[in-house]
């Protein structure tokens, strides 16, 4: 089962059934607010509340990154900025994490985008 939650910014947050089998991963980057989803330019960072964060190494589209959270308890992703925009609340089971790629036809290069 997949289901979109939804999206903010370069992220988009899907609701996932199960982990993967067999996918390698690292820890994700943690902060005092939670766990860094996404990096933005101007430093205020997409963060997870809670959970367990893991980055997947293995079989992720060039430019791209995905990450899975485990939530045995209710988190929000939330924006670590003096003025956030909206989160995403009561997140809860497993939740996979995409973070958008373009294309720059000038250097022909994928690369992440970046909010």
């Amino acid at each position: 089962m997949k289901k979109i939650v939804g999206a903010q910014g370069e992220i988009t947050i899907i609701q996932i059934s199960a982990l993967p089998e067999g996918m390698m991963t690292v820890p994700a980057e943690r902060t005092k607010a939670g766990w860094i989803v996404s990096h933005s330019e101007s430093g205020n960072h997409h963060v997870l509340t809670g959970g367990e964060v893991m980055e997947r190494t293995d079989n992720v589209p060039p430019g791209m990154r995905v990450l899975y959270a485990i939530l045995d308890e209710p988190a929000s992703l939330i924006q670590d900025a003096a003025v956030p925009h909206e989160g995403f609340h009561d997140l809860s089971g497993i939740i996979e994490f995409r973070i958008s790629r373009e294309f720059d036809p000038f250097s022909e290069q994928v690369r992440q985008v970046a909010d």
